[in-house]
């Protein structure tokens, strides 16, 4: 039920069991209880002179014990959203609130709806690197291509490049340089075209991979190698 007074944010939150605690003494506040949290929400005007909803109360688990308070926009329309927005700048005290109610769980399986308002551009970046041509390496097979692809940049000479050729099938990773191909097993969704690359002798490839699987992708003209970029890289059909 929409309240006409509150604005969207604490709309939203009442659909998600949010209640006026006092609605006589303060109208423009809400509130839900944890098990070690009572969760305000309160319409106001910030020190910037903008309208937020701001995020209060006190964690006191009898071990440890934290102060909230964090700003949230105060038109968020969809109980999702608002959700998303509470459960973000909890995350830190998640373990400390107790049982956690399902719209919690739920925001915080929503968090882009958070990114996608606290960097827009960032947040439409990050889609397009999600859409991009990439894939999974297991670190055994990725080392004798990254040393492979090493001994192959360390004979170009000053100012030389190297074209290779990149491919992922769906299975196999495919990378072929003066007609001598090095296939890989790989994960992910086959891609929609070759890639050309080219290397010089300024290009470099980790010296070691940090994680058990490594990612190899294409995006925004060049082909990152786990950490690396390498590049130039163009689509061949």
């Amino acid at each position: 039920m929409t309240i006409p007074n509150l604005c969207p944010t604490l709309n939203s939150l009442i659909e998600l069991g949010f209640e006026h605690w006092d609605p006589v003494v303060i109208s423009d506040t809400v509130g839900f209880r944890f098990a070690h949290l009572d969760l305000t929400a309160s319409h106001m005007m910030n020190m910037y002179a903008r309208y937020v909803v701001v995020l209060g109360g006190t964690i006191n688990t009898g071990r440890t014990f934290a102060v909230v308070d964090h700003q949230i926009p105060d038109n968020l329309e969809e109980p999702l959203e608002a959700a998303a927005w509470i459960s973000y700048p909890l995350r830190s005290n998640r373990s400390d609130l107790g049982p956690l109610p399902s719209w919690f769980l739920e925001g915080e399986r929503h968090w882009d709806l958070v990114y996608a308002r606290m960097d827009p551009e960032g947040w439409e970046r990050r889609r397009a690197y999600e859409a991009a041509p990439k894939c999974l390496i297991d670190r055994e097979y990725a080392r004798p291509l990254r040393r492979n692809l090493t001994q192959g940049i360390s004979r170009l000479l000053d100012g030389e490049q190297m074209e290779m050729t990149v491919s992922f099938d769906g299975r196999v990773f495919s990378i072929e340089s003066h007609g001598h191909p090095q296939e890989v097993v790989a994960s992910g969704e086959s891609w929609p075209s070759r890639y050309k690359v080219v290397v010089s002798s300024d290009s470099t490839l980790p010296a070691r991979f940090n994680s058990w699987v490594v990612e190899v992708s294409v995006f925004e003209g060049y082909m990152r190698f786990d950490r690396l970029r390498l590049g130039p890289c163009e689509a061949l059909e």
